[in-house]
């Protein structure tokens, strides 16, 4: 399935799908895997997903999926059925080609979501029936490349098809660990230079502190909120949905 992509805007995709063209042009089967290796994304799944029961679940929604590296790990653990959301049409296609036996299960889902889209994947939610039913929505190493603005447009959107007590996972880019503020310096040229644009990669950048105030006030328990331990450069956030009352009046701040 897929939502409506508005192609007069589609900076984001066009930059991830040119990405896409060029590492499979170097030779990349998976493009994605060159970021960190698979014990790093083994430490991050234990500690992100694991400790909560990623096993048990029925039903995930995963931002920006890439080539499916955190898709599949949560597809073997268990039996949940996962809608995979992307910008990229090429990314989409590739994480239905390396994972097609579970798209010939039934199992895994996916959606090109347009990025001017304030309510980000609720509509996909909404198409395949599972508004208010979500046991975790999560996202890894996506929402660092987004301003805060879109993280909070992915998190309200998060109030709006979990289930009570439902998870919200994600990584973010920390400017306050020594790793992350080193990216954010040496990057700053190279960023500059190139106009700041989607095409260059480049790092939006948080706090703890931000991330944690910002989720509390939309009605999330916070569960983990701080620097990742393994790589000591992104933060980790785990929260659930703890107060559904105080989500619905952050969701009606909004001038739509």
């Amino acid at each position: 399935m897929s939502s409506n992509r508005d192609d007069s805007a589609s900076s984001f995709a066009d930059a991830w799908d040119g990405y896409v063209d060029q590492a499979r042009s170097a030779g990349q089967d998976w493009p994605g895997d060159d970021w960190g290796d698979a014990a790093m994304w083994d430490q991050w799944f234990v500690r992100l997903f694991g400790r909560f029961d990623a096993g048990a679940w029925c039903r995930a929604v995963e931002v920006g999926q890439g080539t499916g590296k955190y898709t599949a790990r949560v597809l073997k653990a268990g039996e949940a059925e996962v809608l995979a959301c992307d910008v990229s049409g090429r990314f989409l296609e590739l994480c239905r080609e390396r994972l097609a036996d579970y798209v010939a299960l039934g199992r895994l889902h996916t959606a090109q979501i347009g990025e001017r889209d304030p309510d980000v994947f609720v509509e996909a939610v909404a198409g395949l029936g599972w508004t208010g039913t979500v046991d975790a929505v999560f996202s890894i190493d996506t929402l660092v490349h987004l301003s805060f603005t879109q993280v909070v447009a992915v998190m309200l959107a998060a109030t709006e098809v979990l289930r009570p007590r439902g998870l919200l996972t994600f990584s973010y880019a920390c400017a306050t660990s020594d790793a992350g503020r080193k990216k954010l310096v040496s990057d700053l040229d190279r960023v500059i230079r190139a106009g700041s644009g989607p095409a260059t990669g480049c790092f939006h950048w948080l706090s703890p502190d931000l991330v944690r105030a910002t989720a509390e006030a939309m009605g999330f328990e916070v569960e983990i909120c701080d620097v990742d331990p393994y790589h000591h450069r992104d933060g980790h956030f785990v929260g659930r949905l703890h107060d559904p009352d105080r989500a619905a009046a952050a969701r009606a701040m909004r001038q739509r």
